[in-house]
């Protein structure tokens, strides 16, 4: 409050800002006059609409692809899986390295006769 009472004592309550005469009387065609010209939105062309019948037949096209892909993969996964269950059944531990893991485990003959029993 007191700044303002000071400020008014220094500067006054005159307002420093005026408009000149006539200012807005020819404003708006000055401004007109200023801007670029444009074309009428007439001698445009129109954008051409996407077609939407071909919708169907993108959608199909990507599902083929989707199907494709995952028989691919499918028939990938489904041979490595084959070709490693082939492999564990195939695989037979020698006798000696069975003998040496008995020895080992300090199994006794109960222990190796429950083991063997399971199979």
């Amino acid at each position: 409050m007191k700044e303002e009472k000071y400020i008014e004592s220094v500067a006054g309550k005159r307002n420093p800002f005026r408009v000149p005469e006539g200012y807005f009387d020819n404003f708006a065609t000055q401004m007109m006059a200023q801007l670029p010209e444009q074309k009428p939105l007439e001698d445009e062309p129109k954008p051409h609409a996407k077609s939407v019948w071909l919708r169907p037949v993108y959608y199909a096209a990507a599902c083929v692809c989707a199907l494709f892909i995952c028989t691919a993969a499918y028939l990938a996964f489904s041979d490595v899986a084959a070709q490693s269950e082939g492999f564990v059944a195939s695989y037979e531990m020698p006798d000696t390295s069975f003998d040496e893991v008995m020895d080992f485990s300090m199994a006794d003959n109960s222990d190796i006769y429950a083991c063997l029993s399971d199979y």
